[in-house]
């Protein structure tokens, strides 16, 4: 295995830092709900995709966003779903 090691570099501009972080986050995700959702049974990966916006909507209350944030936060959570369960299910994508 590779060895990782963290590096701080606060000279970055900070909304570069942060569009990087996002960057890496997707990436991240997507690995994550791939493996996570990679089933042989479709309606199992669908119940966790449930649940994880369930979650979603929980912290947003947890968070007390505002309903135009959580809406965000809703819609971006489907979207990254979307997309991991049709390359997972590429015959059942719509």
């Amino acid at each position: 295995m590779t060895t990782i090691s963290a590096v701080y570099d606060p000279s970055h501009d900070p909304l570069a830092a942060l569009e990087a972080r996002m960057v890496v986050l997707e990436i991240v995700t997507m690995s994550a709900l791939a493996m996570a959702l990679d089933t042989s049974d479709p309606v199992q990966a669908s119940s966790l995709a449930d649940l994880i916006l369930e979650t979603v909507d929980q912290r947003c209350g947890e968070l007390r966003l505002s309903q135009e944030s959580r809406n965000t936060a809703a819609n971006y959570a489907r979207a990254l779903l979307a997309t991991a369960l049709a390359s997972l299910y590429p015959a059942q994508a719509h």
